[in-house]
């Protein structure tokens, strides 16, 4: 069974809440996590440490980042 931790991510950014913990997968297959606050998105991938692991930004930043 796969570790999923938080909710699925919501397709649209009005149905979100804030500090709340979500997960999507990247079309690349791996996993990340994103929480929201204001008007930012946080994310990271659950394992990896590359320069393309975390960030944060708006919510097309956020989708751009689930592109990859």
């Amino acid at each position: 069974m796969t570790f999923l931790p938080g909710r699925p991510l919501p397709a649209d950014p009005q149905t979100s809440s804030e500090r709340t913990l979500y997960h999507a997968q990247r079309t690349s297959g791996e996993m990340g996590t994103m929480t929201r606050e204001g008007g930012t998105w946080q994310w990271r991938l659950l394992r990896g440490d590359t320069s393309d692991a975390y960030g944060s930004g708006g919510w097309n930043d956020l989708k751009t980042w689930l592109s990859k």
